[in-house]
């Protein structure tokens, strides 16, 4: 849990929530207008692809509680947990070619209003975004936490991200109000990757074994069975192969300290990488940050690159970052896997990516960051702004104030504490997340009814 401790001192009061808590009776809508407010403005929602770990059929009967209807896509048999659920959904067995007909058809009949969507690059979500901004759609996005572990991502076609804070962020500076300090929910449990893992192989293993009843779908992932178990055995084998990469960190908090650049490794199949950046693949960049880092970079100092866990069994880099280190002489530059990522970034001298949530970390631990792709962190005063060969020796430590106003900016526009895959806070409702401001008074906080006139 890598900004966990920075956020140690926000914690909310359980009572504290929205008027008509999820998970509890909402009432009806006469019974809400005669006592003054009303329910949410009524959506009917169409779920398209959901998370694999299927935490989003919990959040569709959150959404039902309070008077929405929800409908769910069934692209495999997993999706299937929605209807047992009490979900009203919808069969796609067609090819992807012809999901975008399908879809018109069935919100002509239908009468779906908003989409909801897990990660919008994948192929179908990508099909319903495009169809959203023609059609004028409310259309909401949801995705891993950009505050790992215990956070959930979630936005609207009309405010992404990246342009959405780049706009509060220049707001802030030129002297409007700071988001309020962020409160953190009490904790059910503590967020287990490993749990995510067995529901999300579990899942994906339904979906193979049951796939000729679904023969079309496709994902943004490769979806042979026998080429994820290949990959999970080599990740297996790597993990235990490298845990001694772990006697690493003394020397790291000790005599390498301040002396050395981290740079951590993204899934090399993100679409953080594919669609978010100019690089076609991850050796680039490394040959990039390493040509930089050859000419640029004081003598003395050293590059540390971090394998991503989640793609240890598919991609190895450590024969090209070895030719590379042999140009330079040998001895500056690591390619280290599992060692303790904290301790990795609070004794660097600075941190070079892409844009993975680990420059939100970096700037938590008060070192410099580069980013060179689009992140939503990458603005002035936090990370820095000149070029990658001048970063080595003129970038300077963000100053604690302007990251803690972009952490609680970043908590009230688009991160709900909690995730998908568990749930782990003491919040109302069946999710257990505590939703952003934003999409809380969109799906679940009342509004005021306008009553009639009373005759005399």
């Amino acid at each position: 849990m890598l900004i966990s401790p920075f956020l140690e001192d926000f914690r909310l009061d359980s009572n504290a929530d929205s008027p008509v808590p999820v998970g509890h009776s909402a009432g009806t809508r006469s019974d809400l207008v005669d006592n003054g407010p009303t329910l949410p403005d009524i959506r009917k929602i169409l779920i398209v692809q959901g998370d694999w770990e299927t935490g989003m059929s919990r959040l569709a009967l959150d959404l039902k509680e309070v008077g929405h209807q929800v409908g769910k896509v069934v692209f495999c048999t997993p999706d299937f947990i929605y209807k047992l659920r009490g979900i009203r959904t919808h069969i796609f067995r067609k090819p992807l070619a012809d999901f975008d007909a399908w879809l018109r058809e069935l919100l002509t009949s239908e009468k779906y209003d908003t989409f909801f969507l897990y990660n919008h690059y994948r192929p179908y979500n990508e099909v319903a975004w495009t169809l959203a901004e023609e059609m004028n759609l409310g259309c909401f996005v949801f995705e891993l936490g950009l505050i790992r572990p215990n956070c959930v991502t979630v936005f609207s076609r009309k405010t992404p991200p990246l342009a959405t804070m780049a706009k509060a962020w220049e707001k802030l500076l030129a002297g409007g109000p700071v988001a309020p300090p962020a409160k953190t929910p009490p904790e059910i449990c503590q967020v287990s990757t490993p749990a995510k893992l067995v529901a999300f192989c579990s899942y994906f293993l339904l979906s193979r074994i049951t796939s000729p009843l679904f023969p079309n779908f496709v994902d943004q992932r490769e979806m042979k069975l026998w080429s994820h178990f290949k990959h999970g055995v080599i990740h297996l084998w790597r993990s235990i192969e490298r845990s001694r990469d772990s006697e690493l960190d003394p020397l790291f908090a000790g005599e390498m300290s301040g002396n050395y650049y981290a740079v951590p490794l993204q899934v090399h199949s993100d679409t953080q990488i594919t669609k978010s950046s100019n690089f076609e693949s991850i050796e680039q960049f490394i040959k990039q940050v390493v040509h930089s880092f050859e000419h640029h970079a004081p003598p003395e100092t050293k590059l540390v690159f971090k394998v991503h866990p989640m793609d240890r069994g598919y991609k190895d880099y450590m024969d090209l970052i070895a030719g590379l280190d042999h140009r330079l002489g040998g001895g500056r530059i690591l390619y280290v896997d599992r060692i303790h990522l904290p301790t990795l970034l609070a004794n660097s001298r600075g941190l070079v990516n892409i844009n993975s949530s680990v420059g939100i970390s970096g700037l938590v631990h008060y070192i410099p960051v580069i980013t060179l792709g689009k992140a939503v962190y990458n603005l002035k005063d936090l990370t820095y702004q000149g070029g990658l060969d001048s970063f080595w020796t003129e970038a300077e430590k963000p100053k604690p104030q302007p990251v803690r106003h972009f952490i609680n900016l970043l908590l009230a526009t688009s991160q709900g504490r909690g995730t998908l895959s568990q749930c782990c806070f003491d919040v109302p409702g069946r999710c257990k997340i505590q939703w952003p401001e934003p999409f809380r008074q969109e799906f679940f906080v009342p509004k005021l009814a306008s009553i009639p006139d009373q005759q005399p």
